[in-house]
């Protein structure tokens, strides 16, 4: 069977297919979340979205189920000025557990928020905007895995977007910097602790830079997205994380519905 790439309809299936695929597990303590690409324009946009991803697989213990869900919102209260607000939340499932080898079920939760600016390049009376905005935030969560730990995470997001009334795309370059405290071994031995190169985890900030591509289609006021990011550890780390996070999702622009209202 040949796939034709120029259709949509022949395209959703393979990112679907991505999607599954990215979502399989390995043991590692950190991965980006998605990232709040809010594509603010004017005082009281304000824009919702939800995305994620999931899938099945098989380890070497067995099969397992994972899930991201992202939520997020951010507003304009004041020309320029920029607020968000993120959650995340990661599961993962394994249908047989072994815990001396690590293979446990995992779950991660982080709420964060910043604040930014945002400047205008373009305007146009058809909709079409190109827009620069940077914002920084804090956040904090917790892992319960084959260890247990909370974090702290700050970060700082410039970025270029082009929006039109059909189609946005936008390019975020996020540099976080996460911190881990109160670690548990959560039962395991030092020996464990020690393969999975976590004995140090909890002593410094560890930064990771960011690139984000974010995709919409749609019709004003609600539009699909499709958005990857990349994750590259700017220290030298002796643990594991995940490099890359496919998410699809919903974004709404509420003034943009409350405008189709009028």
């Amino acid at each position: 069977m040949q796939i034709n790439l120029t259709k949509p309809a022949s395209i959703l299936p393979i990112l679907v297919l991505l999607l599954i695929s990215i979502s399989s597990c390995n043991r590692y303590y950190y991965q980006p979340n998605a990232v709040n690409a809010p594509m603010l324009s004017n005082r009281n946009d304000a824009k919702i979205l939800v995305s994620g991803n999931g899938g099945v697989g098989t380890s070497s213990s067995g099969d397992y189920s994972s899930e991201v869900i992202n939520l997020q919102a951010s507003y304009s209260p004041l020309k320029y000025v920029g607020l968000m607000g993120n959650y995340a939340n990661y599961r993962y499932d394994t249908y047989e557990e072994v815990p001396e080898d690590g293979e446990v079920d995992a779950h991660a939760n982080l709420l964060e928020g910043g604040i930014g600016g945002y400047y205008p390049i373009i305007l146009n009376e058809k909709g079409f905007k190109l827009v620069a905005d940077t914002y920084v935030g804090y956040g904090a969560g917790k892992l319960n895995s084959d260890v247990k730990m909370n974090f702290d995470r700050i970060f700082i997001q410039p970025g270029i977007n082009l929006t039109t009334p059909f189609f946005d795309a936008g390019f975020a370059a996020r540099i976080s910097g996460i911190k881990y405290s109160d670690f548990n071994s959560n039962g395991m031995l030092q020996f464990y602790v020690e393969q999975q190169g976590l004995q140090d985890i909890t002593s410094k900030r560890h930064f990771f830079f960011e690139p984000a591509i974010t995709l919409r289609g749609g019709y004003k006021f609600v539009k699909g997205q499709l958005q990857v990011v990349r994750s590259a550890s700017l220290n030298n780390l002796d643990w594991k994380y995940n490099d890359t996070m496919f998410t699809l999702g919903l974004f709404i622009s509420i003034e943009e519905f409350f405008k189709l209202k009028k």
